[in-house]
């Protein structure tokens, strides 16, 4: 883990910090990518270890998805986020309200 993850993680000690630490979606996102890949993102279907960020076909041209990856393997070309082949990956819900709830939970004394 990397040493900014950590230090992030160990300065929530409170509700407060914890809103703080997860206030904005993108943070939350960038929090997720570096635990998820620690050493560089990595494609789920294939393994290769590089990758482009797209653009968003809905928003128009130039515009980037934040967190919407293509394998840059030319056999493979699979498109991935940070939540692919996870139990997050449907999910409708922000991050923001994921990470949230998995705080509290583990935060919990029963």
């Amino acid at each position: 883990m990397s040493e900014t993850l950590s230090l992030v993680l160990e300065s929530i000690r409170t509700l407060d910090d914890m809103v703080l630490a997860f206030q904005s979606e993108d943070k939350c996102r960038q929090l997720v990518e570096s635990m998820v890949w620690p050493k560089g993102r990595i494609c789920p279907a294939c393994g290769y270890k590089h990758s482009i960020s797209l653009a968003d076909r809905d928003s128009g041209r130039g515009r980037l998805r934040p967190g919407l990856y293509q394998c840059s393997n030319s056999h493979c070309r699979f498109q991935f986020t940070v939540t692919t082949r996870t139990p997050l990956h449907a999910t409708k819900l922000p991050l923001q309200i994921w990470l949230k709830a998995m705080w509290l939970i583990l935060q919990s004394d029963k």
